[in-house]
């Protein structure tokens, strides 16, 4: 009697594993993410302080906290009236193909980015970039070819 019941115990178990088994197979283990909206692009606004470092070390005339003449101030920077093309767009990740200069060291020891970005130069123009994705985040235009 004993062994008995010992094998259909044995034979219900296997059938309710199995049962399990087909549920789980059919049920996703994961399932899919819902669509978010993409974020909106990053807008990192360069401080006055660091505007005002930035120019005078590339010796620009401008009134404090202000953009110097033929640029207009944007809430992300300065930018050029004239919104000639360039090689970057804010809230768009540099391509690889674009060419990024470090500023010189004096300059960065007067400067601050916010955490997880950096000042770059890119061309005539002063960028700040996202460190790991080359995010451009905000700009100071013109400011080498004066």
């Amino acid at each position: 009697m004993r062994a008995g019941f010992i094998a259909v115990a044995c034979v219900v178990g296997l059938a309710l594993a199995a049962i399990i088994r087909e549920e789980r197979a059919a049920t996703p283990a994961h399932p899919a993410p819902a669509a978010r909206p993409s974020p909106a692009p990053p807008q990192i606004v360069v401080s006055a302080r660091d505007r005002d470092a930035i120019y005078d070390f590339y010796g620009i005339d401008h009134a404090p906290g202000g953009c110097p003449p033929g640029l207009t101030k944007k809430s992300y920077g300065c930018l050029a009236a004239d919104d000639a093309p360039s090689s970057w767009t804010i809230g768009q990740p540099l391509s690889d193909d674009v060419l990024i200069y470090p500023l010189p060291a004096v300059l960065l020891g007067q400067v601050s980015p916010p955490n997880g970005y950096q000042y770059v130069r890119v061309g005539s123009d002063v960028l700040i970039l996202g460190r790991k994705v080359r995010v451009v985040a905000g700009v100071l235009a013109g400011v080498g070819d004066r």
